[in-house]
């Protein structure tokens, strides 16, 4: 017959060993066999082969003697060879198997330490190179590849036998998959340590070109540099959700930028300054005693709730000559009836004190009871400006740019 046509290397179906790496410290590797899963992959694995065949081929198995393997290939001829869901062209006994001890895995040292142990070695072999790691007591990749070496020459002679078949199929193993393709192929060996182990039942495709009678490998192999690439190019998705600038850590701005916004920032008691200028003046104008002391109407602090009260009076004593000082304003009024979480802008929820009529409060003495009021000028706390003048003083110290957009 000559060369066959296909190569197909499969490797084992799931293995109770891939679920529980522990299995390893009380059972040996070759005895480890396949999980429930691994043997539906198996017969997938066979109906698989069965649509890639002709009905006029023939087929020579050589399988690893190890246990999983050995069950992986039954599980394939199986579902190969049944008559469900139809009469199939290729009768078990036309079918060749072979047990092969150079396919079968490296060699991981008799029974595995225990997990500790084993994370250390895979580390250790991480850092030294895959290929050339000898594992204790075991083998490294690269004698591995000897005994392959030695397999591929034997098939390449085989493959004049008058009686040898159409199709070959090898069921190996993931590490001696990558390492027969490698001898086959000339891998280098920062190649070989890039490739990413083939899934379970995965087919691993060489087909004869009619050409050059070459086999073309028909499968685009996985690379773990490859890998890192597509990660670093893959861009996490933007949040529909609009996130709120926090420009008091600085985010999305530095450090400068958030001075300059402050500087432009202007709070209420600022706006009212030259009326409270004049205020004073005819104060201290007006109210001078004989012995060089001055009263006059200053807003408190009550300390229980932090709501200003207009109605105290508090005496402030100023030096004979010296102009009237005016007390230092509290840094933040507080409106009698906030809104429902404070009122102002930070909340986004309006003050109940008509802050759409601006209007009224554009009129000069609107202007100048609304500072009064600042200062606890106006008695009895009833003017409508006073209830105006604690709603801004709620947004005195508020920066524009902390609101929700």
């Amino acid at each position: 017959m000559g060369k066959p046509r296909l190569i197909i290397l499969i490797r084992h179906a799931q293995s109770e060993g891939n679920k529980n790496r522990e299995i390893h410290q009380t059972v040996p590797d070759h005895r480890v066999k396949l999980t429930p899963e691994g043997r539906k992959q198996a017969e997938a694995a066979g109906l698989k082969l069965r649509s890639l065949l002709r009905p006029d081929d023939t087929l020579h198995f050589f399988t690893s003697p190890y246990r999983r393997t050995r069950e992986t290939t039954e599980g394939i001829l199986n579902a190969l060879t049944s008559s469900n869901p139809a009469p199939s062209p290729f009768p078990r006994h036309t079918i060749k198997v072979y047990e092969e001890p150079r396919l079968r895995e490296q060699d991981f040292g008799n029974f595995q330490p225990g997990s500790q142990e084993m994370a250390r070695m895979w580390a250790e072999r991480a850092e030294y190179g895959h290929f050339f790691y000898r594992i204790p007591n075991g083998e490294s990749a690269a004698d591995a590849y000897d005994r392959v070496s030695g397999f591929n020459d034997t098939l390449w002679r085989s493959f004049g036998d008058d009686d040898f078949a159409s199709v070959c199929v090898l069921v190996t193993h993931g590490l001696m998959t990558r390492v027969f393709l490698m001898k086959w192929y000339h891998f280098s060996v920062e190649y070989f340590e890039d490739l990413r182990n083939v899934d379970h039942c995965e087919f691993v495709v060489m087909k004869r070109s009619r050409e050059n009678q070459k086999y073309i490998l028909q499968n685009e192999l996985r690379t773990w540099s490859q890998m890192r690439k597509e990660k670093a190019e893959i861009k996490e998705p933007e949040s529909p959700i609009p996130v709120r600038k926090k420009w008091a850590g600085f985010q999305d701005g530095n450090e400068e930028d958030i001075r300059r916004r402050q500087a432009r920032r202007q709070n209420t008691a600022d706006f009212f300054a030259d009326d409270m200028s004049e205020l004073h003046q005819e104060e201290h104008n007006t109210t001078r005693s004989g012995n060089g002391r001055v009263k006059g109407s200053v807003a408190s602090l009550d300390q229980g709730n932090g709501v200003y009260d207009a109605n105290s009076v508090a005496t402030q004593s100023f030096p004979r000559g010296l102009p009237t000082r005016r007390m230092p304003l509290p840094p933040r009024l507080i409106a009698p009836e906030e809104g429902r979480d404070g009122g102002g802008s930070r909340s986004g929820a309006p003050s109940r004190c008509g802050s759409d009529e601006s209007e009224e409060l554009s009129r000069p003495s609107a202007q100048r009871s609304m500072a009064m009021a600042l200062h606890g000028q106006l008695e009895g706390g009833s003017s409508p400006h006073r209830a105006r003048a604690d709603a801004l003083g709620d947004q005195s110290d508020i920066d524009d740019d902390d609101a929700p957009e």
